[in-house]
């Protein structure tokens, strides 16, 4: 699909995509602040002992890790019908799969931050009925979704030539440039491998001279 077929958020709506999207992790991190400032004060004013707060964070950690792959692999890839909703969408990640060299969608914004984060949060909370085990469990996945906005930046920042980032910067790349039905997980392979999307090919992908132009650190 060429750039001038799509039809979404950044192209038709700069101004608004500025609530959507971010320029980098840090811009990330100012707008998870206040996030993270109530959960701390949460957390200081509960009650949970270390071993329940551990197993509650593990959670938040799996929980975000899960739905980062779900959203990939059913949400993202999906040719929605209604136009609106594929104006909405499509800005996320087929525009990205597309036009990789526009940096302003690669992290989210306060539109996609904070309703996520009530939306989660308000599901612990039914969950929990306990406001700190609420609070442990959100901190996990904020915690493990910023690592996730970080690791993303990164793998289309510059390549890499070992270590975790080369291998996962190499599973992501195989998932763009080569097969877009395998390979979701953006942080870790292993719900790929749960539930057979992973593709071990990607080993042997080496990025091309045109791949490697869409890095945002240019040699």
């Amino acid at each position: 699909m060429k750039k001038s077929e799509l039809h979404n958020i950044a192209t038709t709506s700069p101004v608004l995509l500025q609530f959507f999207a971010s320029k980098n992790p840090f811009h990330v991190l100012i707008k998870l602040l206040p996030i993270i400032g109530l959960l701390t004060w949460l957390l200081i004013i509960g009650d949970a002992n270390w071993l329940t707060s551990i197993l509650l964070l593990s959670i938040g950690i799996g929980f975000w890790s899960l739905f980062e792959y779900v959203t990939h692999r059913w949400i993202y890839h999906i040719n929605f019908k209604n136009r609106r909703v594929k104006w909405f969408f499509e800005t996320f990640h087929l525009y990205h799969h597309t036009v990789p060299k526009d940096y302003r969608v690669l992290n989210a914004g306060l539109l996609m931050i904070y309703p996520l984060f009530f939306l989660f949060s308000g599901f612990f909370f039914l969950i929990t009925l306990d406001l700190t085990y609420t609070a442990w469990i959100s901190f996990g996945a904020i915690t493990y979704y910023f690592f996730y906005e970080n690791i993303h930046y990164l793998i289309h920042y510059k390549e890499y030539k070992k270590g975790y980032l080369h291998k996962i910067q190499k599973f992501h790349l195989y998932h763009h440039y080569r097969n877009w039905n395998k390979n979701y997980g953006n942080t870790i392979t292993i719900w790929d491998k749960v539930f057979r999307t992973y593709d071990k090919k990607y080993k042997k992908f080496v990025p091309d001279t045109e791949h490697k132009t869409h890095f945002i650190l240019k040699k």
